[in-house]
């Protein structure tokens, strides 16, 4: 690693471990609000997997999976989705009432990438619980499974992160459109809508719509994919496919992010 290299990772480390500082101190600040939506996101989580314990009650089969194959793609749903409330969830739930308020101004003013700056500024420390949770019931569903080899956890390393992309560049995209219209709130609605397709396992869906989950609007790649790799003979077309998409995302998100901005009037002028 070069040293201006090994400079900006310090950087960026070091502000992000500020803001990790900042928001554990604000979310402690009112312990009870905080010891609440630890209880809530428990209630939330609980749902889900209740949901499908129910569903398997009047079925042994759903799409290609039975109950212990489907409890690992729920835990690894909900896993994910802790990843993503505690990095990003409450940037984006501000982004566009900045957008209205005008405060957007400071966040672009500030002398860092301000993709980071609008993504990271705030942590939710109250979901930390969740993804210990969560992953310690990942673990426990896989080792329900007879004979699963754990060297397949490895794929995680890659997919993971690529489902993480998912969410990031699509909720940021949409948040994006916000400076286009000033007061879009409407884009909140369209994105848990899309979201929720990818709380659900692909098999349910055939055709075009999973072609579609998968290759354009890649919710897919949230948990179906990484719980195939897990479940299934190794797809080593998914895998290439979870090495690239972040790539792609992340190119069309930039140059998105480009095209919003000249849109954008500051509070100030």
């Amino acid at each position: 690693m070069s040293g201006s290299l090994r400079t900006v990772v310090k950087k960026y480390l070091g502000l992000y471990q500020a803001f990790f500082k900042a928001s554990l101190v604000a979310d402690l600040e009112y312990r009870l609000n905080f010891v609440f939506l630890v209880i809530a996101e428990f209630v939330w989580y609980s749902t889900q997997l209740i949901l499908f314990e129910v569903l398997y009650r009047h079925t042994n089969i759903i799409g290609n999976w039975n109950l212990d194959q489907m409890r690992v793609f729920i835990f690894l749903v909900l896993f994910v989705d802790s990843i993503y409330m505690i990095l990003w969830d409450p940037n984006f739930s501000s982004f566009t009432d900045n957008v209205r308020k005008g405060s957007l101004d400071l966040l672009l003013m500030k002398p860092i990438n301000s993709m980071f700056m609008l993504s990271s500024q705030r942590i939710s420390v109250s979901h930390l619980p969740c993804l210990f949770i969560t992953g310690a019931g990942l673990i426990w569903a896989l080792a329900q499974l007879p004979d699963f080899n754990w060297l397949k956890l490895l794929w995680l390393l890659i997919l993971i992160p690529s489902g993480l992309s998912v969410i990031f560049c699509g909720r940021f995209a949409l948040n994006s459109t916000s400076i286009i219209f000033t007061r879009a709130d409407f884009l909140q609605y369209i994105w848990y809508s899309l979201f929720r397709l990818g709380l659900r396992p692909d098999a349910i869906y055939s055709g075009f719509v999973r072609i579609l989950l998968i290759f354009v609007l890649p919710f897919a790649m949230v948990a179906s994919i990484p719980a195939r790799m897990l479940l299934e003979p190794a797809s080593y077309w998914m895998l290439g496919w979870g090495l690239v998409l972040p790539f792609i995302l992340f190119y069309l998100l930039k140059k998105y992010w480009a095209y919003c901005l000249r849109f954008y009037s500051s509070a100030s002028s």
